[in-house]
C-alpha cells in the first residue's frame, strides 16, 4: 500500500498501473483533493458518496465509481488560460461550444490530468470526460458520475429533490429530466 512505499514510487506505480495496481483511495483523494479549491472539497465529497451508491444500486463497480468521482472536478481550479495550456499539452482540439463555455473545459483537461497522473482506464476516463455535458450513448458509469455531479448533497436547487428520487427509480428518466432542466436553466441564463 501506499504507507508502505516510498510515496515517488507508489505515484508512480499507480501513474502506470503497474501490477494492476489500483489507487487506494484515501491516497487518491489526498493528491485530488491538492488541485481544488478548498470550498469545492465538500462537493467532490458529496459526489464521490452519491457516486457509489448509484453504483452500488445500478450495479456498476463503486471503486470505479468513486474514482471518477475524485477526479471529476480535477481541473476546475485552472482558469480558461490554464485549461487552453493542458489542451495544448495533450493535443487536444476544442470546438466552439467549448471556447464559448469555458467552465465545462475542466472536463476535458480534468480527464486528460487523470489519465496522466493517476492512469485512470478508459472508463473512468470518459465518465470525468462528460460530466459537464453528457453525451449520446452513455455508459453507466459516465451516467452515474453525470448524475452524482447533479445530485450530491450540497447541490441545491428548485426540483433538485425530484431528481434525486429519480436516480434510485429510473436513471435514464433522472439523467433526461436533469439534462432538460439544466437546458432550461441555459437558456434562462443565455447561455
Amino acid at each position: 500500500g501506499s504507507d508502505m512505499l516510498d510515496e515517488r514510487v507508489y505515484a508512480e506505480i499507480i501513474r502506470h498501473r503497474w501490477y494492476d495496481a489500483q489507487p487506494e483511495l484515501s491516497w487518491l483523494r489526498e493528491k485530488a483533493y491538492a488541485y481544488r479549491k478548498p470550498k469545492r472539497v465538500a462537493h467532490v465529497a458529496g459526489c464521490e458518496n452519491e457516486a457509489v451508491m448509484l453504483a452500488v444500486y445500478w450495479g456498476e463497480d463503486p471503486e470505479r465509481a468513486a474514482e471518477a468521482a475524485i477526479l471529476h472536478d480535477i481541473a476546475k481550479k485552472y482558469s480558461l488560460e490554464e485549461n487552453l495550456q493542458i489542451c495544448e499539452k495533450y493535443g487536444m482540439i476544442n470546438d466552439r461550444t467549448e471556447l464559448a463555455c469555458p467552465n465545462i473545459l475542466h472536463a476535458k483537461t480534468g480527464a486528460a490530468l487523470a489519465r496522466d497522473l493517476f492512469g485512470v482506464d478508459d472508463g473512468v476516463y470518459e465518465a470525468i470526460r462528460w460530466h459537464c455535458t453528457g453525451k449520446p450513448d452513455m455508459t453507466l458509469l459516465e451516467k452515474i458520475i453525470w448524475l452524482a455531479d447533479y445530485i450530491e448533497p450540497t447541490r441545491s436547487f428548485d426540483g433538485v429533490e425530484t431528481i434525486r428520487k429519480l436516480a434510485y427509480e429510473d436513471l435514464d428518466a433522472a439523467l433526461a429530466r436533469a439534462l432538460a432542466m439544466t437546458l432550461a436553466f441555459l437558456r434562462e441564463e443565455g447561455g
